[in-house]
């Protein structure tokens, strides 16, 4: 009986076991990052680090660790781009961005996850009628102006941690 179990555990590549186990683990940390105002597409990168690892890959192909590092960075830089176009494109100022920006952050904390929605909003709002002193009808819109923008990079980086996905299993 104690020969069968220790032959069991002999049996068994522990390191690439627990690799497999993170770069799962990073994955699904990376598709919360996406909601989550943490840069989820550079925690998904270490996760097809990991798989690499797990496979046994000492030199993965270049051109692969290019195109996953480009699009964990493009994916991180696109919810600040698309939250700033969102809200300049209805009206917003700088201090509308970094509003929502703050409010996201804020938001995550309370009221979750109504406050990753409501806070973009929120800090935006304040932001623009309080420092820029613009109507509460103006500042409303550019509010939500930021949390569409905000919205639409959230999409952006589930479909780009997706394709890492996607790519990594190749």
């Amino acid at each position: 009986m104690i020969q069968d179990i220790t032959n069991w555990f002999a049996g068994h590549d522990y390191l690439g076991m627990s690799m497999y186990a993170a770069a799962v683990l990073c994955y699904i940390a990376g598709f919360l990052g996406a909601v989550l105002p943490y840069p989820g597409c550079l925690v998904a990168l270490g996760g097809s680090v990991c798989y690499a690892v797990a496979e046994g890959a000492p030199y993965p192909a270049w051109w692969l660790w290019v195109v996953l590092t480009a699009l964990a960075v493009f994916g991180t830089l696109a919810d600040n781009i698309t939250t700033a176009m969102g809200a300049r494109r209805f009206g917003g100022s700088k201090q509308a961005f970094w509003g929502s920006m703050i409010g996201l952050f804020v938001g995550t904390f309370f009221i979750f996850p109504f406050g990753i929605i409501i806070g973009p909003f929120l800090g935006a709002f304040i932001a623009e009628l309080m420092l820029v002193r613009k109507t509460p009808v103006s500042s409303a819109k550019s509010g939500f102006g930021a949390m569409l923008g905000l919205l639409a990079g959230v999409l952006a980086k589930v479909i780009i941690i997706a394709i890492m996905l996607v790519v990594t299993l190749l």
